[in-house]
């Protein structure tokens, strides 16, 4: 929940997804979405109050705290499955969204074409990728070995315990004029100074869990973008935009 618009009070999760996709609320209303993997449910409350009939896949647990954030939109309907078993039929979507996911799965080509199998002729996509030229040279990578194989309870409980002591830091290098964004990235913690969150618990906490992303997946593929446009090309995608936004590719268009 805490990444909610509804309860940041603040429209991040909005503005990123209307950003990334070009897509309006006109667009969307009564149009119907699949939504894949949608973790506890931030990017599926906004879609949902835009009159969209949503379907939320994700294949973990986090399917129950989607329900609970989001369960009250009669427009909603969550499954828990994996994107390669998805039991809906093809072409059926007249939209499709998929973010924070593919880079996390073991064959990013595989479900990166998969996800194509639902949208119908003339849908419109938003998917996005950990972009390799930044991901690769953070120095998270340098922790993964270790913490992809530690049992999540404790992995949590480590990033709860560290991230307040090491976020301060990161805030006090990112101010650093011009050399900023480049000295926080030395300090392993999400640093989200840039979205202007005001209340400190809700920052901390939104570190909290975003440095917990970065360390957990046992999976993480960033994708170069010529590899990206290869696929695009492979599929006959039309109208495709790939965009770098901060650490990520926006691959967004019609199929």
């Amino acid at each position: 929940m805490t990444q909610l618009d509804s309860h940041s009070g603040m429209p991040i999760s909005r503005s990123r997804l209307m950003n990334a996709s070009g897509w309006s609320v006109a667009d969307l209303k009564e149009k119907t979405v699949l939504e894949c993997g949608s973790g506890a449910g931030r990017f599926t409350e906004v879609l949902c109050e835009t009159g969209a009939k949503v379907t939320s896949v994700d294949i973990s647990s986090a399917v129950h705290a989607n329900a609970a954030s989001n369960g009250r939109f009669p427009n909603l309907r969550i499954v828990q499955a994996s994107i390669y078993e998805l039991p809906f039929p093809e072409e059926s979507f007249d939209f499709l969204f998929c973010c924070g996911v593919i880079q996390h799965t073991p064959d990013v080509e595989k479900t990166f074409k998969t996800l194509f199998r639902y949208l119908r002729p003339g849908g419109r996509f938003c998917i996005d990728v950990y972009a390799a030229i930044i991901a690769y040279t953070h120095p998270r990578q340098l922790l993964r070995p270790i913490t992809k194989h530690m049992p999540p309870v404790k992995l949590y409980a480590l990033v709860e315990k560290t991230v307040p002591r090491l976020l301060p830091l990161s805030m006090r290098l990112s101010a650093v004029p011009r050399v900023g964004q480049c000295l926080a990235r030395l300090v392993p913690v999400a640093n989200h100074g840039y979205l202007g969150l005001t209340d400190k618990e809700i920052a901390r906490n939104w570190s909290i869990l975003d440095t917990f992303d970065w360390l957990s997946p046992r999976y993480e593929r960033p994708q170069p973008r010529r590899r990206l446009e290869r696929w695009t090309r492979e599929l006959a995608l039309r109208e495709v935009s790939i965009e770098r936004h901060r650490g990520l590719y926006v691959i967004r268009g019609t199929k």
